[in-house]
């Protein structure tokens, strides 16, 4: 029992020195921080029984509430729209590369009074060559229809819809009416050799190349796929060509053209600028650059390339905005309503 009474006794005079020295220890801390610590802090505090509330304040605080409101709409306009720009940059896709890829050409053309057994379709580029070899992609569909109301004849037309495939080089395709004008050809040397017929004009004079019309309507044509606000010069064009042999041609600019999506992949593509005109051709000019009277179409690319990309603000940008209009449109608030409230006390004290 004596035992007992002693360790209790021992136990209770050690938990009192514990309190002792924690006591000791937070007032040192509290008086620490409230003595050296407290000329640091610029958040001033205010006493309760001093702080007045005034209308004027009040309507400054309504006024900025609808001030902060609007800048945030705005600024939530503005994090939501995506935005466009574009720049100039030397063209390097395909360059490295073993073989570089084909540019893709759309076309969607009608000659309303060219038959399809007339047309054919050529490719030549810069260097001379001329092949068909990616002609066959192209599908020709004849129309018929009559030429005005009442005419009894019927006038072939011919549709065409399909793709070529062209070096990224410069060069031309063109639509060109080889039945016509070989047949008048050979009109004309049967006609040197022992009177002139002339199979495709009226008898009695005219042009041996007379009744080719190549008036057409071009639907389509494009250098690639299409991007968000791309248009091209080529939509639903309808020229009406003059009956005298000649070619109508088409020059055109072509810009190799990047589109990069936020979240989509690339586009890589090709816009194109446009000029045109009709050229008047005889015979021996013909003969002489074997060209055949047709539509044809100039390209040439363009070495610089238009790199377009959309861009928005991201969600971090639009985090720090919105704490910089709520920060600086209430700081400057007080600052105006403390300057109206001590110009209306002086001006109390002096009344």
């Amino acid at each position: 029992v004596l035992f007992s009474s002693q360790y209790t006794s021992s136990s209770v005079v050690l938990g009192r020195s514990l309190v002792l020295e924690t006591t000791c220890f937070t007032g040192a801390v509290t008086k620490m921080f409230s003595g050296n610590w407290a000329q640091f802090d610029r958040h001033l505090k205010t006493m309760e029984g001093v702080r007045r509330r005034t209308s004027c304040g009040a309507i400054m605080t309504l006024l900025s509430s609808a001030l902060v409101f609007v800048l945030i709409a705005s600024e939530l306009a503005v994090f939501f729209n995506v935005e466009t720009v574009h720049h100039m940059t030397v063209d390097s896709i395909g360059q490295g590369t073993k073989k570089e890829p084909p540019v893709v050409i759309t076309l969607h053309a009608t000659f309303h009074h060219l038959p399809c057994d007339d047309v054919h379709i050529e490719i030549e580029a810069t260097r001379g060559e001329t092949t068909d070899e990616f002609v066959d992609k192209v599908d020709k569909f004849p129309i018929e229809y009559k030429a005005e109301e009442g005419a009894p004849e019927v006038v072939a037309g011919c549709r065409l819809d399909g793709t070529l495939n062209v070096g990224k080089v410069g060069g031309n395709f063109h639509i060109s009416a080889r039945g016509n004008i070989h047949l008048g050809m050979t009109s004309l040397f049967q006609g040197l050799g022992g009177g002139l017929i002339r199979m495709n004009a009226p008898m009695g004079g005219g042009n041996p190349f007379q009744g080719v019309n190549l008036s057409h309507t071009i639907h389509e044509l494009s250098f690639g796929d299409s991007f968000p606000g791309m248009s091209n010069p080529l939509t639903d064009v309808f020229n009406l060509v003059p009956t005298d042999v000649g070619q109508y041609q088409f020059h055109l600019k072509v810009i190799p053209t990047l589109y990069k999506f936020l979240r989509k992949a690339p586009i890589i593509t090709n816009q194109y600028s446009l000029s045109e005109q009709f050229v008047k051709l005889d015979i021996f000019s013909v003969l002489r650059a074997n060209s055949p009277a047709g539509v044809y179409f100039y390209y040439d690319f363009y070495p610089i390339m238009v790199e377009y990309h959309d861009e928005k603000p991201s969600f971090l940008e639009f985090i720090t905005r919105v704490c910089g209009i709520i920060g600086g449109v209430f700081t400057v608030s007080s600052l105006i309503d403390g300057a109206f409230h001590q110009s209306y006390e002086q001006m109390k004290k002096a009344a």
